[in-house]
């Protein structure tokens, strides 16, 4: 199976950007067609959270949403095995670097929050060019799989962790050692003490308190950070941003702190809701007493 896995994602590097973002809509139209989870899931959330939008407004959301989304394969294969250079020459602008920069130069380590939004998989080899990078990934279920996601992600020298006990001592030690340590601010925590109820597009949604945690580990800068597409005739091409977050997110008071996150992230999607991976269960583990938006009726 890893072997399998391995010439996939070779051949899947052939593929043209231009050619990419074709197949993109056209898995995203089988996709709708199947009504795959990713489809039902990726249209309840948008449902629940933009009711003042219209029924076609909210289909147009989904469908552009799954395509992009339905890049990320290919642009997987492309960070794997491309030239580094040819990857670094599709990045159109920079925004916000001198924030990182700064921030960086103080030598206490910046903890950098990247929504699951655009193609996040690129900040990994943007960072690594300059910058000592630690972050946790989730295994995934398949675990011929895993090898060549910590390839990709590892390329340009960051160090990942899986999310376990041990992983995270190992985030804490690179905070220590001043590295940018990079988190996905909307994943929905694990276990009764992991998260934080707030608001999220104005509904309820389980907010990790991990970021703060991990922001007491001495005095690290904390900065939001994305990386979206621009798609043209030519292709694909990428533009990367980097800005503060609501001043709240420091505050020691739960509901300001995920208030503040929340916002944060939310800022960041509006840049383009297509670009959200609106097929993560991101309204789930509310409690027993709250309604579970994602059970099959």
């Amino acid at each position: 199976m890893a072997t399998f896995i391995r010439w996939t994602f070779w051949l899947l590097s052939f593929i043209p950007s231009t050619w990419a973002v074709a197949i993109g809509r056209g898995f995203a139209r089988v996709m709708i067609f199947c009504n795959v989870d990713s489809h039902r899931i990726s249209k309840i959330n948008v449902d629940h959270c933009f009711v003042d939008k219209s029924a076609a407004e909210r289909k147009q959301i989904v469908f552009n949403s799954l395509a992009q989304t339905a890049l990320l394969p290919i642009e997987f294969a492309h960070l794997l095995h491309r030239p580094i250079e040819q990857l670094m020459s599709r990045i159109n602008t920079v925004q916000g670097e001198d924030l990182l920069r700064e921030a960086w130069a103080e030598g206490n380590g910046v903890l950098m929050l990247m929504p699951h939004f655009g193609c996040w998989e690129f900040m990994s080899l943007y960072l690594g060019s300059d910058y000592s990078v630690s972050a946790l990934y989730t295994p995934p279920n398949l675990a011929a799989l895993e090898p060549t996601i910590l390839r990709a992600r590892e390329r340009q020298g960051a160090t990942l962790f899986p999310t376990s006990a041990a992983g995270l001592r190992g985030l804490v030690r690179g905070m220590k050692a001043g590295h940018v340590v990079v988190l996905l601010p909307d994943q929905v925590p694990t276990g009764e003490t992991g998260g934080i109820m707030s608001k999220f597009f104005d509904r309820e949604a389980l907010t990790m308190s991990l970021a703060r945690r991990i922001a007491k580990v001495g005095k690290p800068k904390i900065i939001m950070a994305c990386a979206w597409r621009e798609i043209d005739t030519k292709g694909i091409n990428y533009n990367i941003s980097f800005e503060l977050p609501e001043a709240g997110i420091s505050s020691q008071e739960d509901e300001i702190y995920a208030a503040a996150l929340n916002n944060s992230v939310q800022k960041i999607v509006e840049k383009d809701f297509a670009q959200y991976q609106w097929s993560y269960k991101r309204f789930r583990r509310l409690g027993l007493d709250k309604e579970d938006i994602y059970r099959r009726q």
